[in-house]
């Protein structure tokens, strides 16, 4: 086992005002929600769903192996922003933020000490301001959810988020302050509407196999195919925006997602209370004209935590002033193997998830609600091939070995003795060693109502 099992990494950038950083690189930051990597062209999937994103992977690095630290869309993000752990940064369910006087530094904050102008524009209902308090972090902070989802205004289409996102480059684009920009699609996660228009996909030949199922199952795989080739066109025209005022070569686009989908896989759809590689594995872009090989591929496994301290090494690294601001961060920067094509050497990838609220409940009923347990519903780690998932409540863990077993479908179960106790005993330490004590955030009850429409509460 590793010495080392919670990975640092300490950064330092130039406080606002203290260098010139007229020469540092835009971002583009595209995080598609319940995106599945497997069901992308570009990682091998039986239908040409993606077009836009695999030429942005021609002409960048492709990560074959990258995974989220969480299946739930708001602690995956703040996870991505800050390279914590949701049990380091505090939120562990969508619809909780991180504390106000959190000492856990964040992305965007960093790169307004560096002087960028930071803009977001987002798509769905667990990123909202007044839950999350992300608007915080940005000058711009994008939120008009218009889509009736289930009773609510709780999310938007790609349709009506790339307008506003393509107008707000046309109008500060150009400006003498590098830009970072961040555009969050849902359009992949539930209810999977069928985009009529983008349903006649192709054949991606040599590939894997067409999907199969039950008719159900085959519907429900086929609407959300037609979703990911809609978000992808409207992707393709963020990135044609970039083109027309001439920002390619002097911006960084990366392209991940918060967490995948099961579509029926271990009989269960949707995401938030399984670990299974479905669910965890992202797909991960990163285009930088001139800096990085175009049609890269990397394979050793890597985490989203680890695109913080990329994104700082490929920005605002080279710009130190003897003025500084240190963070630590639990990822590791890609920077070395994107930038020289160094090899990445491999380490432990953990994931967590935790179970939602109990139900709706007025303060004086609180015993009702779930509170920061001792430990997550599941949690676990993958090491080489070979995979871990710790169930504390059913006191089980399940071993997978996915170069045999890739489909998760054999595991080895084990509920008692020597190994059992000598793995959960390391589970257990790490999770304690990263835990935080972020205070818990209460919920409104509407909010509940949204969360439970989503299928995020139990």
């Amino acid at each position: 086992m590793r010495a080392a099992l919670f990975c640092t990494g300490l950064f330092s950038i130039a406080l606002a005002g203290a260098a010139d950083n007229r020469a540092a690189p835009n971002v583009l930051l595209i995080t598609a929600d319940t995106l599945r990597a497997g069901h992308l062209s570009c990682y091998g999937y039986a239908w040409k769903t993606s077009p836009n994103i695999d030429q942005l992977a021609r002409e960048g690095a492709r990560f074959e192996s990258a995974y989220s630290v969480i299946p739930l869309t708001g602690p995956a993000h703040f996870s991505l922003f800050t390279s914590r752990y949701p049990q380091e940064h505090g939120a562990r369910r969508n619809g909780e933020g991180i504390a106000s006087d959190s000492p856990v530094i964040a992305l965007p904050q960093l790169l307004r000490a560096a002087d960028y102008h930071r803009a977001a524009f987002i798509s769905a209902w667990p990123l909202r301001a007044r839950l999350t308090r992300l608007n915080e972090w940005f000058d711009h902070y994008d939120e008009d959810l218009t889509r009736t989802y289930q009773l609510f205004n709780s999310s938007r289409w790609a349709e009506d988020v790339t307008p506003r996102a393509t107008a707000w480059l046309a109008k500060n684009g150009s400006s003498s302050k590098p830009f970072f920009m961040w555009v969050h699609y849902f359009d992949p996660h539930s209810p999977y509407h069928f985009r009529e228009n983008f349903a006649d996909l192709e054949r991606n030949e040599g590939r894997g196999p067409v999907p199969s199922g039950d008719e159900e199952t085959r519907e429900r795989i086929r609407n959300y195919d037609t979703e990911i080739a809609y978000m992808d066109w409207h992707i393709g025209k963020l990135l044609a925006e970039l083109d027309r005022l001439d920002l390619r070569d002097s911006t960084i686009v990366l392209l991940t997602a918060d967490h995948g989908e099961s579509l029926g896989e271990h009989d269960y759809v949707g995401h938030g209370r399984h670990l299974f590689e479905n669910i965890v594995r992202v797909p991960l872009v990163v285009r930088y004209p001139g800096k990085v090989k175009a049609g890269t591929v990397h394979r050793t496994p890597v985490s989203i935590l680890d695109i913080t301290p990329t994104l700082l090494d490929l920005t605002v690294k080279p710009a130190l002033d003897k003025k500084t601001l240190s963070a630590t961060f639990a990822g590791r920067s890609l920077a070395p193997a994107l930038l020289k094509e160094s090899k990445l050497s491999h380490r432990r990838i953990y994931y967590v998830t935790f179970p939602g609220k109990k139900g709706i409940a007025p303060k004086w009923l609180s015993w009702l609600w779930v509170t920061n347990e001792r430990l997550p519903l599941k949690f676990g780690y993958l090491e080489g091939r070979r995979k871990h998932v710790w169930s504390p409540p059913e006191k089980e863990l399940a071993v997978y070995d996915l170069g045999r077993d890739s489909s998760e479908l054999h595991p080895r179960i084990l509920e008692t003795g020597t190994p059992y106790e000598a793995e959960t005993k390391k589970l257990t330490a790490w999770f304690e060693r990263t835990e935080s004590r972020a205070r818990q955030q209460e919920i409104a009850a509407r909010d509940l109502e949204v969360l439970k429409s989503l299928g995020y509460n139990q």
